[in-house]
């Protein structure tokens, strides 16, 4: 991964805040407003802007604008976050960083959220009263909100290799799926996996996945990785893309993934009171829609091992904090700025 490192200072604000960040080079806007979200510990509930010598993009949460980091910002720039409030920092391009995004080195913690900008802040701040930065757990999170590929992914890729025959129907030879069950044996089957008819659910939703996303193409007979595949920034992008941004699945999706990530395991209706509490007022949406949604969402999330619904609940997958922005933005909510890393258990 190509990335650039940039030195971010909070205005205005003392003691210091700033952080000095490595984010991929071919970041959008919007994946750089949420990195410099997750960095500082802001929630994204308000407005931004990113406005450099020759242009200001405008975002609203859930819309991020068009443009990219490399292409439209130049060597300095500002982001402006909850511009009524007046937050503003001062972001210089350093050069090239390393090859992760990271954050590798920061001072101070934000003033809390919602409390007013900085000349609000100075007259009530109280020393400790915004927590104590941590270093490791930022760094943690950034990485997390830059994404990583999950290991079923990686595993069904590796056992794919250079193309394997398509069976009738769409499915995958009994020898990958038996090879995937022996990986994830608590994956639910409802047959044989040596018969792959019909296999196992999140094998096939997985498979569905990776072929609408064209992280898998088929050519004369045969499914192959794309050529791409090898670049987790591909891969990374587009799993997320499956979750069409703004639409009631992604939202069930992302809210409860999240809300797994932060609190561990979770009944269904737990996570459908949780899921039901971020709708906005007069959404008229009812326990049974959000009941409907994770059944069907149920082995995607699995086989992205993002979740997993047993007959106690359920569970947060090893990448609920690591795939999806907003599960990971909700996690870091939840927990809170300087909250800790819970322990997530392997699907």
């Amino acid at each position: 991964m190509r990335t650039i490192r940039l030195k971010v200072t909070l205005r205005d604000v003392e003691p210091r805040v700033l952080r000095v960040l490595d984010v991929p080079a071919d970041s959008t806007l919007g994946e750089l407003h949420e990195l410099l979200q997750i960095a500082f510990g802001w929630l994204d509930r308000q407005s931004y802007q990113l406005v450099s010598g020759l242009a200001a993009f405008l975002g609203e949460p859930g819309a991020p604008p068009v443009g990219t980091l490399a292409g439209d910002l130049g060597s300095t720039f500002l982001y402006r976050y909850h511009p009524e409030h007046g937050w503003e920092h001062d972001a210089v391009v350093l050069g090239a960083g390393g090859d992760e995004a990271a954050c590798v080195y920061g001072e101070g913690t934000c003033p809390p959220e919602g409390s007013g900008g900085p000349r609000r802040w100075a007259g009530f701040a109280v020393p400790g009263l915004e927590g104590e930065f941590r270093p490791a757990l930022t760094d943690a999170r950034v990485r997390q909100m830059a994404g990583a590929v999950p290991e079923s992914v990686a595993l069904l890729l590796r056992l794919v290799g250079d193309g394997v025959e398509v069976r009738e129907g769409g499915g995958f030879p009994a020898e990958v799926t038996a090879a995937v069950h022996r990986r994830r044996p608590r994956w639910p089957a409802t047959a044989e996996p040596e018969t792959d008819r019909p296999g196992l659910p999140p094998l096939l939703a997985l498979h569905g996945v990776l072929r609408s996303t064209g992280i898998l193409v088929q050519r004369q007979g045969r499914l192959r990785p794309a050529a791409q595949a090898g670049d987790e920034r591909f891969v990374v992008r587009r799993l997320r893309s499956w979750f069409a941004p703004g639409a009631f699945g992604a939202v069930v999706a992302a809210t409860a993934v999240g809300h797994l990530a932060a609190r561990g395991a979770r009944s269904e209706a737990e996570l459908v009171h949780a899921v039901l509490a971020t709708m906005s007022p007069g959404d008229t949406t009812g326990e049974h829609d959000v009941r409907t949604a994770l059944h069907h969402l149920r082995p995607a999330l699995t086989g992205l091992d993002l979740a997993e619904c047993t007959r106690s609940g359920w569970l947060p997958g090893p990448s609920a904090r690591s795939l999806l922005p907003r599960a990971t933005a909700l996690f870091v909510r939840e927990v809170g700025p300087a909250g800790l890393e819970p322990t997530t258990p392997a699907v």
